[in-house]
């Protein structure tokens, strides 16, 4: 199983919380970013299974963006500290032990997408609180890619309330 860094929350619920609150984020924050973030593939592709084709791919390509975004924390941690952080297998995610996989309802994604637009805030904070000019174009790269997350979930909710 993948280490938690230090003080992490316990579960994938208050760790989305706490993460929400971080302005400046430490490196272990970021540790705690990296795994959430992988989670989120794992919760999209969960949440695609069974769905109709078009909102399947929907929901696939917001889960392989969300472990790019791993990846650039990942690199982004590296350029801080000189090691990249590994980013955990699906098996290895301390946060998806125990998660089960929510009804895919028109809510659930508004409330997802109200999440993903949030993204796009909390890592321009970062980005503007971080001294490495690489770090803070890897934090609004992820941003970006937060609220195109947030548009496809809308559009997807909008499919399935038709």
């Amino acid at each position: 199983m993948h280490t938690l860094p230090p003080n992490a929350p316990n579960n994938l619920y208050e760790a989305f919380a706490y993460i929400g609150s971080v302005t400046k984020p430490t490196i272990d924050d970021l540790k705690l970013m990296v795994i959430l973030e992988a989670a989120g593939k794992v919760m999209y592709d969960d949440l695609a299974a069974g769905a109709d084709p078009q909102v399947r791919a929907l929901l696939i390509d917001s889960g392989d963006d969300e472990l790019a975004h791993a990846r650039r924390l990942s690199k982004a941690i590296g350029k801080l500290t000189g090691t990249d952080y590994p980013v955990p297998e699906p098996t290895e995610n301390p946060y998806l032990t125990g998660w089960v996989k929510p009804d895919l309802t028109a809510d659930l994604l508004n409330s997802l997408a109200q999440a993903e637009f949030g993204g796009e805030a909390l890592y321009e904070h970062w980005a503007e609180n971080c001294d490495n000019s690489e770090v803070r174009q890897l934090f609004r790269q992820n941003g970006r890619e937060e609220t195109s997350h947030g548009h496809r979930l809308k559009g997807v909710s909008e499919l399935l309330a038709l």
